[in-house]
This record gives structure tokens, sequence and C-alpha cells, in this order.
């Protein structure tokens, strides 16, 4: 096994060259054409800098407990399809209810049946199209799966995995939203913005790119400060990953900034340094249905003391040592915490294109499993 590394937090990928926005003047989605009358006018500076509301991140409702119940999993020793199974695996669910899984080591996507069975993999090294360098992430639309790459921007593949279009000079995007239409939402950090310090934007089919929440130019290349998105039809919302701002943006008549809130955590904060370091306090990911805004999130484990620096090799030792998975409930209305739950895996966010969360174990004997798990709510 080749010894892991911590990189830091910011990827370490070099800044890919500006490209011009495509003319947005043409075969607009309805959604996009609702918007586009925003661009032509400086944006409300409420967009960016909108006062935030202080929450207390203490729970709400004492009878209220989550529970998470395992519908696949996914791991072992050496066995096919399995090298892409690590603590910093990323995973979606298609519409056919395959588990698609992917590292940013391998240009592949692997690809497991609903119940967990390896059934192989989709792509490989290369420029050409259907061909990988590093995949950021995979989501899933009405139509179509979205492979997000750190560099190289996005490739559109349908759901027999052949390839139907390629953005490359898209912006960086590292957490999405990907509606029925195909449509993308996501967000970029405005640096030296105050307040929100952050844009909505939207991706359409043919790879245009809306931009709402500010003025500034689109930045491209690697993204210095990151988010989780989730969000419907209705609204979004986009979480930081190193602070526990959240911010809710409604989406009609036109996208603005609703709601800002600050929660205090003190789990959260007590392992919340300003200087990069590992293990730390991270929101790893967000997903919205009916019960509220959920919000994925790690420590370090109460008995690990150890902290290393960018370049410094992670330690050999069950990932369960060295971090905590937490899941909060969050009010979107109010941003207090309904409910919260605690374990000893390490979460690493959501299924893409689903509601299910992801838990990470390594079992001392050996091995390593990704679990995909259904929140409920009791009450």
């Amino acid at each position: 096994m080749s010894t892991r590394r911590f990189t830091g937090l910011a990827p370490r990928l070099p800044p890919t060259p500006a490209a011009l926005y495509a003319a947005l003047t043409s075969g607009l989605t309805p959604a996009l054409a609702a918007l586009i009358a925003t661009l032509a006018a400086p944006q409300p500076a409420t967009l960016s800098a909108q006062a935030p509301t202080p929450v207390p991140g203490e729970v709400t409702c004492a009878d209220c407990i989550i529970t998470l119940d395992t519908i696949a999993t996914i791991g072992g020793w050496e066995d096919a399809g399995l090298h892409v199974i690590t603590p910093f695996s990323q995973v979606a669910v298609d519409r056919r209810g395959r588990i698609l899984v992917t590292h940013l080591s391998y240009p592949e996507i692997s690809v497991f049946s609903p119940e967990g069975d390896y059934v192989g993999t989709v792509g490989r090294g290369g420029a050409a199209d259907g061909e990988y360098e590093a995949i950021a992430h995979v989501n899933v639309g009405g139509r179509y799966i979205h492979v997000f790459e750190f560099q190289r921007g996005r490739t559109v593949l349908d759901h027999d995995f052949g390839v139907v279009r390629t953005d490359r000079s898209i912006p960086q995007v590292l957490s999405s939203v990907v509606a029925d239409t195909d449509e993308v939402a996501f967000a970029l950090h405005v640096p030296g913005a105050t307040g929100v310090a952050h844009q909505r934007l939207v991706l359409d089919m043919v790879g245009r790119t809306v931009s709402f929440g500010g003025a500034e130019p689109v930045r491209r290349g690697p993204q210095m400060q990151r988010f989780v998105v989730a969000g419907d039809n209705e609204t979004f919302w986009a979480v930081r990953q190193q602070a526990n701002r959240i911010v809710g943006w409604d989406l009609e008549p036109e996208p603005a900034v609703a709601r800002v809130f600050d929660r205090t955590v003190d789990a959260f904060e007590r392992d919340n340094p300003a200087l990069q370091s590992w293990p730390r306090s991270l929101n790893v990911g967000a997903m919205l249905d009916e019960n509220g805004l959920w919000i994925a999130w790690q420590t370090p484990d109460a008995q690990w003391t150890e902290r290393i620096s960018p370049g410094d090799p992670i330690p050999e030792v069950p990932w369960q040592t060295v971090l905590d998975g937490w899941l909060d409930l969050v009010d979107p209305s109010t941003g207090r915490t309904i409910a919260r739950y605690q374990g000893d895996d390490a979460l690493l966010g959501f299924a893409h294109g689903s509601r299910y969360v992801v838990s990470y174990h390594e079992p001392r004997a050996g091995g390593a499993y990704i679990h995909l798990l259904a929140p409920k709510l009791s009450r």
C-alpha cells in the first residue's frame, strides 16, 4: 500500500488558463431564460454583504433521534474494483440504482450494483472524450451522468456510459446540485469579499455558465475555499467546509440570498484551527429533503491527539481511530439544529444523486469498506 500523505485542504493542481464565456444569447432553458435578465445590471449589494445571523449549535429537539439504516456495503480486501475504496472516495448513485465510486488518483469510474457487487469500470486515462485525468466527483441529473474533473471541466454521459458532450472551459466544480433538467448549480469563493463571499453559478447542458451573487468575474482554476452544496427546485444551500456558515438562496422569482446563519457548534470549533493541519473539523456533505438540511461533518477522535502538516504522511492506522462522524439536521428557516448523530466511523459526505450518507470503516483485520446509509429522523 502506498503511503498516504496530507496534501492540505486546497487543491495542488495549477490554475487552468482563463476562457471566454460562451454567448448567452440563444437556446436558453426556461430556468436560465428567467434568470438572464439579472446579468445586465450590477448585482444588489445584499447578495454579497448580507449580515449573518448568529445561531447557537445546541440541539433543540430533545426527543428527536437520527438513525442510519444500511442500504449497501462495498469493500473487503484487494478484490476487483476495490482499489477506489479509500477515505477519499467520492460516491454517486445513478437513476438505475448503480453505485458509482471514484478516487482522484484513478482516471475511471468503478461501477457497483445497487447491492454493492462490482460490475466493472468506465473510462481510462487520457485526453480524448471518455478519458479522464483526475475526477473530482460524479453527479446525476434527470437524463445524464455528470463527471467533473479537477482541471478539465465536465464530461456528460448517458446511462449507458456513452459520451454526450464535454465542457473543458468551465470553473472547477467540487460539489454540485444537479436538477432534473440536468442544469448544475454550484458555489465559488469570491476572494476579498465580505458577508456571503461566494457566487452561485448555474451550468446548463450546452456548457454555458450564469453567475449570481456578485459582479466579480468567475474565477477558474483551483478553489482555495470549498463549499458543499445542497438544494431543490426552490432553494440552494452553500456550506463552508472549514466554517459553520450556511447560506440559503431562494430561487424564485430570481436567485437571491435569503438567509445567512453562523452556527456555533462547540464540537466543531474545538478542532478548527486557522492553519492547515490534519485531522481537523470539516463539513463534508449536505443534503436537503422534507425534514430539513442535513450536514455531514467530521472531527478528530477525542483519543487521537497527533496533528500533521501538509506533506506529512498520514498515520497507517484504522481511520475510525482518527476521525469521528457527525450528522446534523438543521431547520432551514432558523439555522437551529433539530437533531444530531455521532458515530465512530468517519462520514465522507453524501452519495451524489441520492439522500444516502457515506461512511468509511477499516477493520483491524484489514480491508476497507464504505457504507451507504439512509438517515431517518424519529420523534
